[in-house]
């Protein structure tokens, strides 16, 4: 028992002192991905010019992690399909996970509480910028289960032709209530729909942290 308490305290000590760290951002990896669908068409879904910015949370708390992305995904249709795409939608976003289950709440000196559920809040900075009929997130709160992957999107955009692509700028990610480190991992996708088929494709970007 003893032992048990000595390595909570230990941990519980180490995340309070991590949050000490300075700001720090890393570019993250292009990444493109293209495939053939069954009715002609070839879609190509590109992600590029993505960073990773963190920051020392604001509360200085062990328990919340904070940050700022910024990403672009294209969406290009080629080919010569045999029927005509009706409809086609570019989307981006990011995929979280938290490391450690902190479920059942966790003290830590000074009487610091990690709740029962992760708290992701992500709200854009004001240098976002998107494409025309794009849809954007302008705030969104959602509780992610420590231990679990939840997928947080960022942006949405109708394509009006064979290439479309949607940009965010600094856009503020913010994870409370986890202890340990924070897992991110963005994606982008192209979805067309004709009379014959619905065809999507998917890439994701190299793992991070926050």
């Amino acid at each position: 028992m003893k032992g048990s308490i000595a390595a909570l305290l230990s941990v519980s000590v180490a995340a309070i002192f991590g949050t000490c760290a300075t700001a720090s951002a890393d570019p993250i990896a292009d990444k493109s991905r293209a495939v053939g669908t069954v009715d002609g068409w070839e879609l190509q879904i590109t992600k590029v010019a993505e960073s990773v910015e963190r920051q020392p949370n604001l509360a200085e708390s062990p328990f919340t992690h904070e940050g700022f992305v910024s990403l672009t995904a294209a969406a290009d249709i080629t080919g010569s399909g045999r029927t005509a795409v009706n409809s086609g939608t570019v989307q981006l976003g990011y995929q979280l996970g938290c490391q450690a289950d902190v479920t059942n709440g966790l003290t830590a000196g000074l009487a610091a509480m990690a709740g029962p559920n992760v708290m992701v809040t992500v709200a854009p900075a004001p240098g976002v910028a998107v494409g025309a009929g794009a849809q954007l997130m302008p705030s969104l709160a959602v509780n992610i289960k420590p231990g679990t992957i939840t997928s947080i999107p960022l942006g949405a955009k109708m394509l009006a032709g064979a290439h479309g692509s949607i940009s965010v700028d600094q856009v503020e990610i913010k994870i409370d209530g986890c202890l340990g480190q924070v897992s991110l991992r963005s994606f982008a996708i192209i979805t067309i729909s004709t009379a014959t088929a619905d065809s999507s494709t998917a890439v994701y970007g190299d793992p991070t942290w926050l």
